[in-house]
């Protein structure tokens, strides 16, 4: 019991995935800014790593709270979101620039889902269905971000 409401604050990022109006974009804003600017500080490699240390635990965090909820994806698990924004951020410069762009741009894929995206999001259950779409999202954001920078600098 205590077990699986951990797991659930974890899915939930504390009390984020409650929000009344767009959870995901507000665990982007308050949990995936602060985080981003937080993993800015490690070297490339351990960023990376503790990325997917996150990835595996974002994974089996929603999977718990999906079947708790009894629901495939319930908007209210927004570790996903924390997952893709860092999949977004991964190895740019953290300015107010690239905070909001990356925000807009992996926020515009998550709720667009472009193929490959929509794909994860429809064939694949569970707990890596629910993160791996956010993934792939934070994918194609993070490509959008560095053309953006590239252009805008």
């Amino acid at each position: 019991m205590l077990w699986s409401s951990i797991l659930k604050q974890i899915a939930l990022l504390g009390g984020l995935g409650n929000a009344p109006f767009a959870p995901g974009t507000v665990a982007s804003i308050f949990a995936g800014i602060p985080a981003a600017c937080l993993l800015a500080f490690a070297q490339k490699p351990m960023a990376a790593a503790i990325i997917t240390l996150i990835f595996f635990l974002s994974c089996y965090a929603a999977d718990e709270t999906a079947k708790k909820m009894a629901k495939h994806d319930p908007k209210e698990v927004v570790i996903d979101e924390l997952v893709g924004y860092l999949v977004t951020m991964l190895w740019f410069p953290i300015t107010a620039k690239s905070l909001i762009v990356g925000l807009a741009a992996f926020r515009l894929f998550d709720i667009w889902k472009p193929w490959p995206v929509s794909f994860l999001d429809q064939k694949i259950r569970g707990g890596l269905g629910i993160v791996l779409d956010d993934v792939g999202a934070g994918i194609y954001a993070h490509a959008l971000l560095w053309l953006t920078l590239r252009i805008w600098e």
